[in-house]
């Protein structure tokens, strides 16, 4: 009988060793201490749509009363003077970045030695575009021949939006792709060594190409 008393107590014992470690690691879980990768990905998050490339592209409007469709796009290194045409010159700003909204708890990763912090972005995007409006008169190059009238404010208004649209719809972020990445990473190398980070080598990838 004694010796089943000494088991009783001894299971006892292990019971309560197991549920205090159990206990332990649970605390140790939810003990409400974000993980470093998780704040990383805070502050980045904060930034929500990121601009880090801005693009400037110049081109001529042209009005051209003898065609059909009137509207014609040039770059101005290839323009040559001719007849009844109204040359606007248009300026055009584009921002290319990341919607960092798309990215997740995954996207960032600290190695185990604490040398890296590898931050897998999102594909770059057009974050905001616009043009100058306002055209001053003597940068508009008028050619009245075969132009019965001037060509009106309206119309000029509707050859920058026309450009303004054309130019939007082309895709440069390929051309300045590598700058887009490389200005994003600057701006990551603030956020952590501004945590406490400061001897950690930051990395970017496209979260796509990682995958592969």
């Amino acid at each position: 009988m004694k010796h089943l008393h000494t088991y009783i107590f001894i299971g006892l014992l292990a019971c309560l060793f197991l549920t205090t470690g159990c206990g332990k690691k649970k605390a140790n879980e939810d003990d409400g201490v974000p993980s470093k990768e998780s704040v990383i990905l805070s502050r980045i998050k904060q930034r929500a749509d990121l601009v880090t490339t801005e693009v400037k592209v110049r081109k001529l409007a042209i009005y051209d009363s003898s065609k059909h469709e009137k509207f014609e796009l040039k770059d101005p290194k290839t323009w040559k003077y001719g007849e009844r045409k109204c040359i606007v010159p248009v300026e055009v700003t584009i921002r290319y970045g990341y919607d960092l909204r798309e990215m997740d708890a995954d996207d960032v990763k600290i190695t185990d030695d604490s040398t890296a912090v590898v931050i897998l972005l999102p594909e770059p995007k057009l974050i905001d575009s616009g043009y100058e409006a306002k055209v001053d008169e003597k940068a508009i190059v008028r050619m009245s021949s075969g132009m019965r009238d001037r060509i009106s404010h309206e119309e000029v208004d509707r050859l920058m939006v026309k450009a303004y649209e054309v130019v939007k719809d082309d895709d440069f972020s390929l051309m300045v792709g590598d700058e887009i990445e490389n200005n994003a990473k600057v701006i990551f190398e603030s956020i952590v060594k501004n945590m406490g980070i400061k001897n950690a080598t930051v990395v970017v990838h496209r979260k796509e190409e990682w995958k592969k």
